[in-house]
């Protein structure tokens, strides 16, 4: 009964690790990677799989490691490719057609309601910006102009009090 729970134990671990393949290899292929972004996935990928392989192992021989426990796990691994792995692809792709399509409702219910404020700001905001632009003239002719007149004038009453400049 022991070998049979070993070998159990480490066909379920290839069989896992063929799950988190095409989990990563559809992943990838509905957002579009690029190499630099692939790069780091395998590299995720990778690891991941040696944990699963680690507590599976562990779990099946306490670390003990044989040869079966390679061929157990690429058994594993062939028997989950040859029969499961078409059918979990399509459940992927559709879990992310759903997720999307979950994403789009959940940003055109936000948008709702943010297109409606906007509807209804648009008025104030025209009448404040026509009022601001009305203040900003009306500044500009009661107080930046004799700002600036007298400015010019003060240079010019200063041009006349002071000698004329000589060289020498």
């Amino acid at each position: 009964m022991s070998e049979f729970v070993t070998f159990f134990w480490v066909i379920a671990a290839g069989v896992m690790v063929g799950i988190v393949f095409d989990f990563f290899r559809t992943f990838r292929r509905w957002q579009g990677w690029g190499p630099v972004v692939t790069f780091g996935g395998d590299i995720l990928f990778s690891l991941i799989a040696m944990f699963i392989l680690y507590r599976l192992f562990a779990r099946a021989n306490a670390l003990a490691f044989r040869f079966y426990n390679i061929w157990g796990s690429l058994l594993g691994l062939i028997l989950y490719l040859k029969f499961f792995s078409r059918y979990l692809i399509r459940c992927y792709f559709e879990l992310y057609q759903l997720i999307t399509n979950l994403l789009k409702l959940f940003y055109r219910g936000i948008l709702i309601p943010i297109r409606g404020l906007v509807l209804l700001m648009r008025p104030p905001y025209a009448i404040l910006r026509w009022l601001s632009l009305l203040l900003y003239r009306l500044g500009e002719h009661v107080v930046y102009r004799p700002i600036s007149r007298l400015k010019a004038s003060v240079k010019e009453w200063l041009r006349q009090r002071w000698p004329p400049r000589t060289n020498g």
